[in-house]
């Protein structure tokens, strides 16, 4: 069923003084729709980006589901009602996909889509070079980077139920991005048709890496490419990952705090030219900027 709009200004405001106390009466509708009771910010979208939808509706008392790109879409409660997060993947092309969401009203239940429009960004191109025996891989390092790719892909296939995180997302560690996220890689001459899934910061060796957000340790390891590796579980499908340390200092199953005792040192392991931190962020399996989420998530409202 189509989803089912205020249609009059009165009646909106009639909503708004029955919201319970987990709602915001301050709530802002869409700018172009002032009566929708569904909107998302931002619409268009750049590809690699995160963004929001938010339903204002007090009525909507459990959590509605949504999926794009074919990845579900959880939503938590807010201020300003339910809220759901999503990303396009970096690997997505421009166009139009539609964003589906169900949710239950009064026993009923009402569907809803959006049209999320994708536009192109590009993030350019950067020149690294490497020995060749870590682009020309050898059958031990084959079967190695193999093994090690079953495990990475089942960390990143993680959702658990319960959110995990508040908050704005902190910088992982103190020192600037030297690499952004999307950037196409010419490695040895050859452009990797694979964009940098991560921002790398330019950090000294022994420079400690602190969690942006609580969550818990979900693998931890001595990998191939991402040299030593933690990543972090932060509840419905969120995962952040740390790569290249010289030192971890948390184990698999260790529950971490925002912005509290680091959990490894910065490192120059795995396939790298020189010390620093790679940090990714994966939303159900949506590469996407860490810097774009970290700005997403300063407006949201817990």
């Amino acid at each position: 069923m189509k989803l089912k709009l205020l249609l009059f200004p009165l009646l909106l405001a009639c909503a708004l003084l029955i919201v319970p106390r987990a709602f915001s009466q301050t709530f802002v509708p869409d700018l172009e729709n002032p009566e929708a009771a569904v909107r998302v910010v931002p619409n268009p979208l750049d590809i690699g980006a995160p963004a929001r939808v938010a339903i204002a509706d007090p009525e909507v008392l459990v959590p509605p589901m949504g999926l794009f790109d074919n990845r579900p879409v959880f939503f938590f409660l807010t201020r300003n009602g339910w809220t759901g997060l999503f990303g396009a993947d970096v690997m997505l092309t421009e166009g139009t996909y539609p964003l589906k969401i169900n949710y239950e009203k009064n026993g009923e239940v009402f569907e809803s889509v959006l049209d999320i429009v994708l536009a192109a960004k590009d993030y350019g191109v950067r020149v690294i070079n490497v020995p060749e025996s870590q682009v020309k891989l050898s059958a031990e390092d084959q079967a190695r980077a193999a093994r090690e790719k079953v495990l990475v892909d089942k960390a990143l296939a993680t959702v658990s139920p319960e959110r995990l995180w508040s908050g704005e997302f902190l910088e992982p560690v103190n020192a600037q991005i030297n690499s952004s996220f999307g950037r196409r890689t010419r490695m040895n001459g050859i452009l990797n048709p694979r964009p940098h899934a991560g921002a790398d910061y330019r950090a000294p060796e022994g420079a400690p890496v602190r969690a942006p957000a609580s969550g818990r340790v979900i693998l931890t390891g001595d990998h191939f490419f991402a040299g030593n590796s933690v990543y972090i579980d932060h509840g419905q499908g969120l995962i952040s990952m740390y790569f290249h340390l010289s030192e971890i200092l948390v184990s698999d199953g260790q529950m971490v705090n925002k912005g509290d005792e680091p959990i490894a040192l910065v490192g120059k392991t795995g396939r790298v030219t020189g010390a620093h931190l790679h940090y990714g962020i994966y939303l159900n399996g949506a590469r996407i900027d860490p810097s774009a989420f970290r700005k997403l998530t300063t407006t949201l409202e817990d």
